[in-house]
């Protein structure tokens, strides 16, 4: 009787082992399908989220007698030219920034002890004389040459991708609607038919209010940000005023890279260590009201996540979709935890997305 209870224990655990193994392996290939089928995923879930975005000033329009596919046709052409427009405006000072980034160094070695001496060194070693100054020309010159295609390579998939994400949100914003009826059409009791209308408008709705609440919290950030650098005599406060509102789409890891790199533009602005510090530290200051009161009070308890696990979702998504996966990592969890809720795929477990604010 023993053995064949010993037996029946066994047989048991390699069962839960043989499925432990099966979901892992699953989450594995699940992983690298994502990361393979990037360039086809990426634009079809931007416009996914554009078009959540933009539909309501598609049925403010359709509301005032414009045909439907027309108001459609003109809120893409709108958010097209805006791109266009933004990045003809930022791109120049963008680029002039760049330029500067070899002073920096020279900045930090005068502000910082002992620096300036690794950096006089390093130019005796590498700068001593005319011919290490050819060695060091020809192997730039050999790196920007088989750079050269990859860049062209990847600056004509990025356009290519830009272009497709504008014309599947356009088929998103005119047809999504008639893909949604047919889906529930095609449900076959009048109870399958009502829970997919109902997660159908909850999603919609959720990610609409979501991204559109966070797109203005973020520009006001963007131009707090702005603001305060312009008080602060930095040149270009437009250009971070940007890119805190860009950035601010991937809470915590966004306003990180931003706090560094204004540290930097700091030590090239200012001569003194107090005042380049102050540029980082205004905008810490706009992030921490921003994330810690704005934000919260805004969207309420229902987006309220636990912190340790978005910046962990973020670097997962970024892993595998880069900084685009950074950037949309945010309304797919919220997504995920919009249809987890209503068809229980969890179970109790989504109980882990919320933060401790959440379930005070």
């Amino acid at each position: 009787m023993n053995t064949r209870i010993i037996i029946h224990e066994v047989e048991k655990l390699q069962q839960k082992t043989v499925i432990l193994a099966l979901k892992f392996l699953g989450v594995i290939a699940l992983l690298y399908t994502l990361y393979f089928c990037r360039t086809l995923l990426l634009p079809v879930l931007v416009a996914g989220f554009i078009a959540l975005f933009s539909s309501p000033l598609v049925r403010f329009l359709a509301g005032h007698k414009i045909p439907h596919a027309l108001a459609s046709l003109i809120v893409v052409i709108i958010l097209f030219f805006s791109l266009i427009f933004a990045f003809g405006f930022l791109i120049e000072p963008a680029s002039q920034w760049l330029n500067n980034l070899p002073a920096l160094g020279d900045k930090l070695a005068v502000q910082m002890d002992g620096l300036s001496e690794s950096f006089n060194a390093l130019k005796t070693t590498f700068l001593a004389n005319k011919a290490s100054d050819n060695t060091v020309a020809n192997m730039i010159e050999g790196v920007m040459l088989s750079a050269f295609p990859i860049v062209a390579e990847t600056t004509a998939l990025l356009v290519m991708q830009i272009f497709s994400v504008f014309v599947i949100t356009y088929f998103f914003l005119e047809y999504g609607d008639d893909l949604m009826r047919n889906l529930v059409k095609a449900q076959s009791s009048f109870g399958e038919k009502k829970k997919t209308v109902i997660i159908f408008q909850t999603v919609r709705d959720d990610i609409s209010r979501y991204v559109l609440v966070i797109s203005v919290i973020n520009i006001g950030l963007g131009v707090a940000t702005g603001i305060a650098m312009a008080l602060l005599g930095v040149d270009d406060p437009l250009l971070w005023g940007a890119l805190a509102a860009i950035l601010n789409f991937a809470p915590y890891v966004g306003a990180l890279l931003l706090t560094v790199i204004l540290t930097g533009v700091g030590f090239i602005e200012f001569n003194s260590v107090a005042a380049a510090l102050m540029v980082p530290g205004a905008f810490t200051v706009l992030n921490f009201i921003e994330s810690q009161m704005v934000t919260p009070t805004v969207l309420g308890q229902r987006f309220n996540m636990n912190p340790l696990l978005v910046v962990l979702w973020m670097f997962a998504w970024g892993w595998v979709w880069g900084v685009i996966g950074l950037l949309i990592a945010i309304p797919l969890l919220v997504c995920f935890k919009i249809l987890a809720s209503h068809l229980n795929l969890i179970g109790g477990w989504i109980n882990i997305l919320d933060s401790e604010i959440a379930r005070k």
